[in-house]
């Protein structure tokens, strides 16, 4: 038993409602339970409830025991002063309000469906890695399709908050913000943060200023990144030492200089080697002096996915790290353009979107997921075996986020899904 479940419960209204009274006796009528509030205060706020003769509008507070009331110190804060009726699964005593009078009380411990309870604590309890894996083939696929739209788009919302947050930091440049994002992605999870720190340490001004010149831009990211030496064999690290060194004190960058130790390359394949990584990200500098603008600006699909595809410099086609010939370095895969159109791209436009309240733009986004194909990793694998096929990148981000955030929480209570198999039988 916990308070969601109770929260739950008053929420759907499942429970017996005939001959309702408070526990001091009083006939009690629900006639709206309330909306259930996310932010701090009492948990349901606009409810209107009829006490023997009287209607009071305000909120209601649900605990499993009448003493949650006094535990959590509600009486002494303002908050609640306008709690209508506290809803509990027992009442151990009457509870008293600051000013002395008796806080009308719903107890509901007989009113509940034992069945439903059990249920509940079935599902949640289970050590299945999704908790309704027995039953999510029975579902309605309308539910369905109804719970991972609305996965998606709690996951798309999640990753533009973190998009403003960025452009709160870069007061309002969008193009930094951009660049930031970009940079931040192009290490995937291995070598994310110091991509991120890169792209800190190398403000989008200056790169902008030398966005006509891919050598100068490979000099500032290789050596903002900390990958270039001195005394070298290698001529091309030669000359880009020697220009980063101009660009370096020109800007006065050495102090925010990375180092190479912060680079990961062990359990990584040569095409997501760091160094690879970073001179495919100078090419796609070198294409677009303006990258937020590129990306607003490509309304076709077909646009946004050949601004990604590019070929790094001649010396990247044969190398993977410095000073290391290899066979057949690649350009970015497709992969690596759908994972950046999934992470960077959508969530980008849906900030933007939201920003300047431009439904066009949140809409764009659904666009490009569905224009991709769906992603294959274990958490699909997963859904696919209770066989819940992914067609597009807009079923397998909706399925990631449903599992992150519900399945994985045992939030089955707030998911659509859960609460079909929840549903009891009318009492």
């Amino acid at each position: 038993m916990n308070e969601s479940f109770l929260q739950y419960v008053w929420q759907l209204q499942y429970f017996n409602k005939s001959d309702l009274t408070t526990t001091a006796g009083e006939k009690l009528n629900i006639i709206k339970p309330g909306i259930l509030n996310g932010d701090a205060g009492p948990d349901f706020t606009q409810a209107r409830v009829q006490i023997d003769s009287i209607e009071w509008n305000g909120s209601v507070e649900v605990h499993i025991q009448s003493s949650g009331w006094i535990e959590h110190k509600h009486q002494d804060d303002p908050a609640y002063e306008n709690v209508v009726l506290h809803v509990v699964w027992q009442e151990i005593k009457p509870v008293y309000r600051k000013d002395g009078t008796r806080l009308p009380t719903l107890e509901i411990k007989d009113r509940v469906d034992s069945g439903l309870l059990k249920s509940f604590q079935k599902l949640v309890n289970t050590s299945a890695t999704i908790p309704c894996e027995r039953y999510f083939p029975q579902v309605d696929p309308i539910v369905k399709h109804a719970m991972i739209d609305r996965a998606l788009m709690k996951r798309l919302e999640a990753k533009a908050a973190r998009v403003m947050e960025r452009l709160n930091e870069n007061q309002g440049d969008w193009e930094q913000t951009t660049y930031q994002v970009l940079a931040s992605n192009m290490g995937f999870k291995i070598n994310q943060e110091p991509f991120d720190r890169l792209a800190h340490a190398l403000p989008y001004k200056i790169v902008q200023k030398h966005s006509h010149n891919l050598v100068q831009l490979e000099a500032l990211l290789f050596g903002q990144a900390g990958f270039l030496v001195a005394k070298s064999k290698d001529t091309y690290v030669t000359e880009l030492f020697k220009e980063y060194q101009f660009l370096s004190n020109k800007y006065q960058l050495q102090k925010f200089q990375l180092t190479a130790s912060q680079w990961k390359f062990l359990r990584l394949r040569p095409a997501n080697f760091p160094t690879l990584r970073i001179a495919q990200l100078a090419a796609l500098l070198q294409k677009s002096r303006n990258l937020c603008s590129a990306i607003l600006e490509a309304t076709e699909f077909t646009t946004l996915a050949a601004f990604f595809d590019v070929q790094a410099s001649d010396y990247w086609k044969t190398h993977y790290r410095f000073g290391k010939p290899a066979k057949g370095a690649p350009a970015i895969g497709i992969s690596s353009v759908e994972n950046m159109l999934i992470n960077t791209v959508a969530p980008l436009l849906v900030a933007y979107g939201q920003q300047h309240d431009d439904m066009k733009l949140i809409d764009r986004a659904v666009t490009v997921l569905q224009a991709l194909p769906a992603e294959n990793n274990k958490v699909t694998r997963l859904w696919n075996s209770l066989g819940y096929t992914s067609k597009t990148a807009v079923d397998s981000q909706g399925l990631l986020e449903l599992y992150t955030s519900y399945c994985k929480n045992r939030e089955c209570l707030n998911c659509q899904i859960g609460n079909s198999i929840l549903k009891p039988q009318p009492l």
